[in-house]
């Protein structure tokens, strides 16, 4: 593994663990709150983004990371569309998974 690509595995897992510490039942009614969590969900799109440039095989070893790099795409794109119910679904759903396997290809 290239040392950038372990250093953007690295940024995501940090993000993503910060997501889940952060994302309480009421986040969405916390301006501040979510705003925190939708500039960390893009800091993990965006690290994949730069893996995908340095290290692409990387990627088929993360579920959804193309998905990952679409909402990315959308929360700096096209913000005024952005789904709270599909973010909603992103942490409780993909997260938890996520952590996993960014713990295991970091190990």
């Amino acid at each position: 593994m290239r040392p950038e690509t372990r250093q953007s595995l690295t940024d995501a897992k940090a993000a993503a663990e910060e997501v889940t510490t952060l994302a309480t039942p009421s986040w969405q009614e916390d301006r501040t709150k979510a705003l925190a969590i939708e500039r960390l969900l893009m800091i993990v799109g965006e690290a994949f983004v730069r893996i995908r440039s340095s290290e692409e095989g990387m990627l088929e070893q993360i579920t959804d990371a193309y998905k990952i790099i679409g909402m990315r795409n959308v929360l700096v794109h096209g913000y005024d569309a952005l789904d709270p119910a599909r973010v909603q679904d992103a942490i409780e759903q993909s997260l938890p998974k996520l952590n996993r396997e960014l713990d295991g290809l970091l190990s």
